[in-house]
């Protein structure tokens, strides 16, 4: 074998490696198994089949379902799994690569050596809409995801600015809805942990509630939080499908109290008065790290200190990391698309991740 062949042999390869392994900028993954399933599927009957696949007539349809993928690394490094869920009118590509083509978050926590599942909640991505869970909404418009997420933020790829490509590739994936109720949405969430088993979840914004319901449902199986400029909820909409203590009765409210700001920028938090507190069981001393960006919207960035408060008045550990203060300036809350998505990985997510033994 020559010389001048060795060397042109080496070429091909390295333009056939390059072609393979485009993006890479999590480093080298190396899995033993992946796959999907789905989660929390019911049979009901219907009246009538749908045209195109056979004549009509009654029969048995599928709703409720979630859709779950896994990646399960060769070099397994850490005791628990992830789960990770999507935001409001997305789905599990948001954890998966960027507008722009870089690598997602998914790539950084499967370098890191964690076997990941990753959820479409019900009625988004690969988790069918279907009729019964109300009628479709309007279609997400470019112009509402960049004025309301994007323009403001210095990291976005592109400049978010409604007419780039990227921020139209990041409308393609966005579900109008409606979702399914929450109720559904927790029953799918325990069952996927019951087929799994214990697990670190980590939720984005309208994924949020995941978290919560996750947790009240299974507490011995979850055994952290990573909330990411997540929705909140625990003490109204959710607080039915939560077990508090004391006990809430029939129709009864937790009360909540405004306090006074703690330093100009951040809002107020309505909180439970110190003397009259409810705590949730399932939630004693879970680590919960909860994340924001400095250039986010207004529903994030003076808020989320609030949702801190909150949990820590319900029995758990949580910490607040603003994203400044590691030295990541310019994010907005689509901070998992941003240039910098793999700094924050680095330096704030996994060595969260990491300390839960």
């Amino acid at each position: 074998m020559t010389k001048k062949f060795i060397a042109a042999l080496a070429a091909a390869t390295s333009l056939f490696a390059g072609a393979i392994y485009a993006g890479g900028e999590a480093g080298p993954i190396s899995l033993r198994d992946q796959g999907f399933f789905w989660v929390g599927a019911k049979t009901v009957s219907v009246q009538a089949g749908r045209t195109g696949f056979g004549p009509p007539g009654p029969g048995t349809s599928v709703e409720g379902q979630m859709h779950v993928g896994f990646q399960l690394v060769q070099n397994k490094r850490h005791p628990y799994p992830l789960v990770l869920v999507h935001g409001g009118g997305g789905q599990a590509t948001d954890y998966m690569g960027t507008p722009d083509g870089r690598d997602g978050w998914l790539d950084y926590f499967l370098a890191a050596g964690f076997d990941v599942y990753f959820v479409d909640r019900p009625a988004h991505g690969r988790s069918p809409n279907v009729r019964s869970y109300g009628a479709l909404g309007e279609q997400p418009t470019t112009e509402f995801i960049a004025n309301v997420f994007t323009k403001q933020s210095k990291q976005y790829p592109g400049g978010g600015a409604a007419n780039s490509k990227e921020v139209i590739q990041h409308t393609a994936s966005s579900e109008p809805g409606p979702t399914v109720p929450m109720a559904v949405l927790q029953a799918n969430l325990a069952e996927l942990l019951d087929r799994i088993g214990p697990a670190i979840i980590v939720t984005h914004s309208a994924g949020g509630p995941s978290g919560w319901l996750a947790t009240a449902a299974r507490p011995n199986l979850i055994k952290g939080v990573l909330a990411i400029e997540p929705a909140m909820g625990i003490t109204d909409n959710l607080a039915p499908l939560i077990t508090f203590q004391p006990a809430l009765g029939a129709n009864q409210k937790i009360t909540l109290v405004e306090q006074p700001v703690e330093k100009p920028g951040l809002s107020a938090c309505s909180l439970q008065p110190k003397d009259s507190v409810r705590t949730v069981p399932a939630y004693k001393g879970k680590s919960i790290l909860f994340v924001v960006a400095p250039q986010s919207s207004p529903m994030f960035t003076p808020t989320v200190h609030c949702s801190v408060h909150t949990l820590n008045q319900l029995g758990a550990s949580a910490k607040l990391a603003r994203l400044e203060d590691f030295g990541l300036l310019g994010n907005g809350h689509f901070m998992n698309e941003e240039l910098n998505n793999g700094d924050i990985a680095k330096k704030v997510f996994i060595p969260f991740l990491s300390s839960i033994k």
